[in-house]
């Protein structure tokens, strides 16, 4: 008995020490993530409505959305590399910005990605948009999952918020996005 009780021991001392300092050691690094959160939502308030113009003006086709999908691509990226780049936060909810500020401005920026991207295969106008869109898949996950990390339980929020705009996600094939997203 005694042998179990240190060797018990032994194994939460050992847990202990291995586990991640990141959270209990953070600072609130909110303000560096926010500033590379919304640069994602600009560069998504401008190629959605140009998506939804392609589309309504019907002037979709491969080599115009390429264009709007490199640019959603490259924003993605810098996000997951900035990130990356900054200091796990500790957050906060009463400093501006909160986790929840920031977290509703990532909802947006991927509100805008699902809804300007939805309906695009059903229209059979961009023989391509199965390859882009297993080129983006990978790296919407993977920014999201470096949020997640940089801002602890930050894509609780985003989740929520993504319960509708999950359907456009699915229809058009993002599986691994939606898999980070908690769906």
């Amino acid at each position: 008995m005694l042998v179990l009780r240190r060797l018990f021991a032994l194994a939460l001392v050992s847990v202990a020490c291995a586990a991640r300092l990141d959270a209990r050691q953070a600072t609130n690094t909110n303000a560096a993530i926010n500033k590379i959160i919304d640069q994602v939502d600009i560069t998504m308030h401008q190629a959605g409505p140009a998506i939804l113009m392609l589309e309504a003006d019907h002037k979709l086709s491969t080599s115009t959305l390429a264009t709007q999908m490199t640019s959603i691509d490259n924003a993605f990226t810098r996000m997951r590399t900035g990130l990356a780049a900054t200091p796990v936060s500790s957050g906060s909810n009463t400093t501006s910005p909160t986790n929840d500020e920031i977290s509703i401005t990532l909802s947006d920026a991927m509100q805008l990605v699902a809804t300007s991207l939805s309906g695009i295969m059903s229209t059979g106008a961009v023989p391509g948009f199965p390859t882009m869109v297993a080129t983006l898949d990978p790296i919407l996950s993977g920014a999201l999952a470096q949020y997640n990390t940089t801002l602890p339980g930050g894509l609780a929020l985003v989740h929520i918020m993504m319960l509708d705009a999950s359907q456009f996600l699915r229809a058009e094939g993002f599986t691994k996005t939606l898999t980070t997203l908690g769906f």
